[in-house]
């Protein structure tokens, strides 16, 4: 299997550059990422972090590196971590808070310090746990109000939890010993339980029998019904006699945040909730392989160089340095090439090709048996009639700052030798965007940098010639995509910022695709899997389990499964668009990420991605849906001797409950089996059946499936 280049050890560009530019600090907002609203017992430690998310007020770009203090400006608490932290890779800076003795309000405040201006505050709450004395009546008909008496309730009608068998109730009024609170239509005739929680802080239960009093959802095949309702007071009726696809999902853009949920089922056939099996929530995600690492850690140098290049004075870029015409075929030429050290090793290499769209170069350093003549020619051949033409077409076109009208290829063992021996995978090529400033180490042009062969093993471990023949094409196509977008986002408009890291490889992992689907259109089947097998191994992943992922990155550095789920978002785009210019217009912008993308639809991010998610599903070929991928067949294109990895759990017909957490931008799929003869009652609420986090954006959407 080909194991592609994908990002690296950001050691690796740590000393990359002339040295800094000092830029001036843009207007920065800091926005609650998680943690606010909390509830906890006097002397507890708060069970999430407070967690803030910085970033650029002007385009919403996370900032990392800065500094962040926290404060506790009123009521009984603690910083537990220290007061001082400084912002991740996705903008984000948290802190830990002990809750003092004297049940109260808290509130902790954080602050940029180098732009005071730039804060928020949260709200904690020490309490103690409330306690249920009564009803006002041991039977109630939904839609009719309960008075609940008790103790520890909150004045404020919305912060208490009101839960009917895990259904949460409307509480219309509500003092320290009183609710008042609507029974959810959506009960079944049965007995519940009736429970009370400010946050985690559960009451004991009381009984009460329940007669129906609602309706049963509708849903036509192919029909689908969105419930966006953060304090989870919406509750559907499924009716019997149908599966359900039922996805749980979080449309948050906070990379790197996580939001507990629990989906409850409540059926019309089962008198009894005990028994109930709860899910885990999603694990920490694994780091990806050498080559992940490796180009993750170009993608971030190249930010951080556009947000110098922003900054600094205007001033022209240095004329090209080499380069002004044409090299002849044997002319030498000696490059800067990025090591393993950060630094850059010189290296002399010799012209042996100079094609339409490309002049070849191979290191002198190169050891014997490498390519021949003819592979060469075969090689450039491929770039210039497949890989260039199908690139620029979808996507734009790259720079030519040196002036040679041409792409450089050089072949050189200073690749092999990034990748140390018996690693996890190998760096097969890449392009650096350095190269295209004026900046210490660029060698002034658009240049694509190979590994070479080696069967002796003499730079790193052992690359027959033909593997080396197989794999670079395809790396090729995926670094070529990423030269045309530096150039049209960076040198072309000035960006301040480069593409999110997510959106950025899907488009690259995109143009991967095209070139398979080009070959196919040419019936050369026998190269697809060369560019495909991929993107194909990585959406399995993916699809094996997606509320492990998130589409816009929860990790640092992107995982293999998160590549995979920004390639099937990618694809997804593409295809209902219905041509490639979605691709142009998510390539030639200033915007990043799910703001770029909204700007391309025209529609809320929130929107989109509840149609991709269920889209991963569904399978036209059986209905018609609305939101499915127009043309793309998931299920043929990701074939394997193996079953489409994407099984979710089946749950019902009985009383079931379901927890864990989402990742900002993931979603967990449930095919929900009502009882034949009656229906289930659904709904989505957030941490231990509260409310939802507002900056989680939770939403639930089921389908009836054909």
């Amino acid at each position: 299997m080909r194991i592609p280049l994908w990002a690296a050890p950001l050691f690796v560009l740590a000393a990359c550059g002339e040295g800094p530019v000092e830029p001036s600090l843009p207007t920065l907002e800091l926005l609650v990422a998680g943690g606010d609203g909390q509830y906890g017992a006097p002397g507890q430690r708060l069970v999430a972090p407070l967690q803030a998310l910085v970033r650029r007020a002007d385009n919403g770009t996370p900032q990392e590196g800065l500094v962040v203090t926290w404060s506790v400006e009123s009521g009984g608490a603690t910083l537990v971590t220290s007061s001082v932290g400084t912002s991740n890779a996705q903008g984000l800076v948290s802190a830990t808070v002990q809750l003092g003795a004297t049940p109260g309000e808290v509130k902790v405040r954080a602050v940029v310090r180098d732009q005071p201006e730039a804060s928020v505050l949260f709200v904690a709450f020490a309490a103690d746990r409330p306690q249920l004395s009564s009803l006002s009546s041991t039977s109630a008909r939904g839609g009719d109000t309960l008075r609940v008496q008790g103790t520890g309730f909150s004045p404020t009608a919305i912060q208490n939890v009101v839960l009917f068998s895990g259904i949460r109730g409307n509480v219309v009024s509500a003092s320290a010993a009183e609710l008042r609170v609507e029974v959810p239509r959506c009960l079944p005739s049965r007995t519940v339980q009736v429970t009370t929680q400010l946050g985690t802080l559960v009451s004991g239960a009381l009984p009460l029998t329940v007669s129906d009093g609602g309706t049963t959802t509708v849903l036509t095949p192919g029909a689908a019904v969105d419930v966006d309702d953060p304090a989870g007071l919406a509750c559907l009726r499924l009716a019997g006699g149908r599966r359900y696809l039922v996805v749980v999902q979080s449309a948050g853009t906070v990379g790197g945040a996580k939001y507990p949920f629990v989906l409850r089922g409540l059926s019309s056939s089962v008198s009894s909730p005990t028994g109930i099996p709860v899910a885990e929530g999603a694990g920490a995600l694994e780091p990806g392989p050498l080559a992940l690492r490796f180009e993750t850690g170009l993608r971030l140098a190249e930010a951080r160089m556009a947000r110098e290049r922003a900054a600094a004075a205007p001033r022209a870029e240095a004329a090209p340095a080499v380069e002004a015409t044409v090299p002849a075929v044997g002319s030498k030429r000696t490059f800067k090439v990025l090591n393993a050290q950060g630094t850059f090793s010189d290296v002399q290499a010799g012209v042996r090709l100079v094609s339409d769209q490309a002049v070849l170069y191979v290191d002198d350093a190169a050891p014997g048996g490498g390519f021949t003549a003819t592979e060469l020619g075969k090689f450039a051949d491929t770039f210039d009639d497949l890989i260039h033409p199908t690139v620029t077409r979808a996507f734009g076109a790259p720079s030519d700052l040196d002036g040679n009208q041409r792409v450089t290829i050089l072949f050189t063992p200073a690749v092999n030798r990034l990748t140390a021996p018996k690693s996890d995978g190998f760096i097969g090529g890449f392009f650096y965007g350095a190269d295209l400033l004026d900046r210490e180490g660029s060698n002034h042009g658009e240049i694509f940098y190979a590994m070479v062969p080696d069967s002796i093993g003499q730079f790193s471990d052992p690359r027959p010639r033909d593997a080396v023949l197989r794999v670079i094409p395809a790396i090729l196509a995926h670094e070529f995509q990423h030269m045309v977008h530096f150039n049209e986002r960076v040198l072309v408009r000035k960006a301040e910022s480069t593409e999110a890291l997510w959106l950025s490889e899907g488009l690259a992992q995109m143009a991967e695709e095209l070139v398979a689907r080009a070959l196919e259109e040419r019936g050369d089947v026998d190269m697809v899997e060369e560019y495909r097998s991929g993107n194909r191994t990585r959406a399995r992943r993916y699809l094996a389990d997606p509320g492990a992922a998130s589409l816009i990155v929860a990790s640092g550095q992107g995982s293999i499964e998160e590549r995979g789920a920004g390639w099937l978002h990618v694809l997804y785009l593409w295809d209902r668009g219905g041509d490639q210019d979605a691709l142009a217009r998510l390539t030639k912008t200033t915007l990043s990420g799910t703001a770029n993308v909204a700007a391309v639809t025209g529609v809320a991010w929130k929107e989109t991605f509840a149609d991709w998610a269920a889209a991963l599903y569904v399978d036209p070929t059986t209905g018609a849906y609305p939101f499915a991928y127009p043309t793309v067949r998931l299920r043929a294109l990701l074939r394997t001797t193996s079953p489409y990895p994407l099984v979710p759990e089946i749950v019902g017909p009985s009383d079931f409950a379901r927890s864990g957490s989402l990742w900002s931008s993931s979603a967990r799929h449930y095919i929900v089996v009502p009882p034949a003869s009656g229906f289930l009652a659904l709904r989505l609420g957030g941490e231990a059946g509260g409310n939802a986090p507002a900056e989680g954006v939770f939403r639930l959407r089921v389908v009836p499936l054909f």
